[in-house]
């Protein structure tokens, strides 16, 4: 039998954003810059952070996410996440435990129609030709920080990223749900690097001193084109994925 998490969805859910619906609106992000760190992590601590209806991976590992995005409806923004992969089903999928921003119009939005569990900080994406950096912090207090040292171009087919999910009080009155955040990449550049990571508060970011880090994987970071679109796949939290996952119709 496989495992499933076992987060205290009460707790859990008090915290959770709240989205009235799955009516987002759709963007269309060009230029971003993006970047991504793949990190083992110890397992039995990861599983308090799993919501029931998803399963750890194998081997358990975090995905950071961050991103710069010059153009969108709500201006410029940058984006630091801290997420762990799970598998829904059989799908790998990563569940985002907290996230920084520095626009509060695009925080605001991120959290009301997409479930993001992200809070108002500063953030720097700083991409250049012998090294990115990511820097976040909330308050003045510095939660993540993520060096990619001396990059090494690759092609697209060599990347593998990850679709969100994200644990919300849906609808009124409010009823725990996970939501799928699907955004496509059209990628003009890559490049990998041995990651270096630091953070430095393990309470920060919905991480609440369970993700324990092992060893790294791998770093990339990427040129691309993207987008954010209505939710198109919902989850019961309670229920394994492969049993509560339920598509939108759009049409209906």
């Amino acid at each position: 039998m496989p495992r499933s998490g076992t987060l205290d969805l009460g707790p859990a859910l008090e915290a959770a954003p709240h989205v009235l619906s799955t009516s987002a609106p759709s963007w269309e992000i060009p230029d971003a810059r993006l970047v991504q760190v793949n990190w083992e992590i110890a397992d039995e601590p990861a599983l308090e952070l799993t919501p029931p209806a998803c399963h750890p991976s194998i081997p358990p590992f975090a995905s950071f996410f961050a991103g710069r995005y010059p153009d969108t409806p709500v201006g410029t923004f940058n984006l630091a996440q801290a997420r762990i992969v799970v598998r829904a089903g059989i799908r790998p999928r990563a569940l985002c435990l907290g996230a920084v921003c520095d626009n509060a119009e695009a925080a605001e939005v991120l959290r009301s129609s997409w479930g993001y569990p992200v809070v108002l900080g500063e953030v720097e994406v700083s991409v250049r030709h012998d090294r990115t950096r990511v820097a976040a912090a909330v308050g003045g207090r510095e939660v993540l920080e993520i060096v990619l040292p001396s990059p090494e171009v690759i092609g697209g087919n060599d990347l593998m990223t990850f679709d969100n999910l994200h644990l919300v009080r849906l609808g009124e009155p409010p009823e725990g749900a996970i939501l799928q955040i699907d955004p496509e990449y059209a990628i003009h550049k890559a490049d990998r690097s041995v990651p270096r990571l630091h953070l430095p508060d393990p309470e920060a970011l919905g991480m609440r001193g369970r993700l324990r880090l092992a060893s790294p994987i791998t770093g990339f970071t990427i040129q691309a084109d993207t987008d954010l679109v209505p939710v198109r796949f919902l989850m019961d939290p309670t229920k394994p994925a492969i049993q509560g996952t339920r598509r939108i119709d759009r049409a209906a």
